[in-house]
C-alpha cells in the first residue's frame, strides 16, 4: 500500500494526476447483461435442434386432422459468484493526503477497475475458446494480415457465411485488437478499397462500412502479465484473433447473442449489481474498503460468434 511520501507532497497540483488504468473495455458492449433477481436460476433454450427451420408436410384433407409438429424446451443455468476485492486506507495517509489525492475514493476506483479487468479477461477467454466457438486458426505466418499480399476480407466473408448460416443472423459486430485494427488498416488491399474515403484517412467507422457491420470494436485493454514487483510486462487482453459477432441491442426473451452477463442486481446493498463496502478496523488504525459484484459470464449460443486465431504475427 501507499506510504506516507506516497500521498504526501510538499507542492501538488490539485488538477492533475496520472492513473495507469483500463479504459476500454468491451465486455458490456458484446455481452448484453440480464439482470437477475437470484443469484441461481434457469432460463429456457427453444429448439435447439432446429425444427422450425424443417420443412413439414402441412396439407390437410377434408375431414383429417392436421399434421403435428412442436418443438423441444430445454433450460440452463446460471450462477452469479461473489467477485470481491478490499483494500486498506490507513489513517496517516488519509489525513496526510494532499489534493487531488482521495485515498478512499482512489482505493474504490482502483477496486472496481480490478474487477472489471476480470470481467473483460473472463468473456475473452470464453470468446477465444477454440474448442466452443467456430474459429479459424490462420497458422500460416503467410497468410496473416500483416502480409501486403493478403487481403483480410477474404477471411471475413467466410466467418460471415458460417454465423448467417448458424443464426440466420446478420454478424453486427467486429472485434479488432489494437494490433490487429493497425494491421488492417494500413493492409493495402484494405487501404485500396477505401483510398477515396476521407483524403486516405480512416477508422473503426470506415472499417465498419467496408466490413459490412454496424460497428468495430478496437480494444486496447491490457492485463500485467509480470509477476508482483518486477517491470510490467503488458499483453493485450484478446490477443491478436478478430472475432465476428452476431449482438442484439439488448437481452430479452427469445433472443440469440453468443454471450450473457447474468448480473445479481438485487443482492443485499447492491446498486446495480455493485455494492461498496466500507468499515473501520480500529486495530489497525484504519479503514478498509470492498468493491463487490455477483454475475455469470456464459456462452449461450456460441454459433452466433466466429473467431479468426492468430490474424496477424
Amino acid at each position: 500500500m501507499p506510504d506516507t511520501s506516497q500521498v504526501h507532497h510538499d507542492v501538488a497540483l490539485t488538477n492533475v494526476s496520472v492513473a495507469y488504468s483500463n479504459n476500454a473495455y468491451i465486455a458490456s458492449e458484446i455481452a448484453p447483461e440480464v439482470s437477475v433477481r437470484r443469484q441461481s436460476n434457469k432460463y429456457f433454450i427453444y429448439d435447439a435442434d432446429r425444427e422450425a427451420a424443417r420443412s413439414s408436410a402441412d396439407f390437410r384433407a377434408p375431414g383429417a386432422e392436421a399434421n403435428e409438429v412442436d418443438f423441444d424446451l430445454s433450460s440452463d443455468s446460471y450462477f452469479c459468484d461473489d467477485h470481491a476485492l478490499e483494500s486498506v486506507v490507513p489513517d496517516e495517509e488519509r489525513d496526510n493526503a494532499d489534493s487531488p489525492i482521495q485515498p478512499q475514493i482512489d482505493r474504490v476506483d482502483f477496486l472496481t477497475d480490478k474487477i472489471l479487468l476480470n470481467q473483460e479477461i473472463n468473456l475473452a477467454t470464453l470468446l477465444r475458446d477454440t474448442s466452443a466457438v467456430p474459429s479459424t486458426d490462420i497458422t500460416n505466418s503467410a497468410q496473416r494480415w500483416d502480409q501486403a499480399s493478403v487481403d483480410p476480407i477474404d477471411e471475413f466473408e467466410i466467418a460471415r457465411a458460417a454465423v448467417v448460416e448458424s443464426t440466420q443472423r446478420m454478424p453486427n459486430t467486429l472485434v479488432l485488437p489494437f494490433e490487429v485494427y493497425q494491421a488492417v488498416r494500413n493492409n493495402p488491399k484494405v487501404t485500396e478499397r477505401i483510398a477515396y474515403s476521407k483524403l486516405g484517412v480512416f477508422g473503426p467507422s470506415e472499417l465498419a462500412q467496408l466490413f459490412d457491420v454496424e460497428r468495430v470494436l478496437v480494444p486496447h485493454s491490457v492485463v500485467n502479465t509480470a509477476p508482483n514487483g518486477q517491470s510490467p510486462s503488458l499483453e493485450n487482453i484478446w490477443g491478436k484473433d478478430a472475432l465476428l459477432l452476431y449482438v442484439p441491442s439488448q437481452a430479452g426473451l427469445k433472443t440469440i447473442a453468443p454471450a450473457l452477463r447474468f448480473v445479481w442486481t438485487q443482492a443485499a446493498g447492491s446498486l446495480s449489481g455493485v455494492s461498496v463496502q466500507t468499515w473501520r478496523e480500529e486495530r489497525r488504525k484504519a479503514s478498509v474498503v470492498r468493491v463487490q459484484k455477483y454475475y455469470d459470464q456464459k456462452l449461450v449460443a456460441p454459433t452466433a460468434a466466429y473467431l479468426i486465431a492468430n490474424a496477424i504475427s
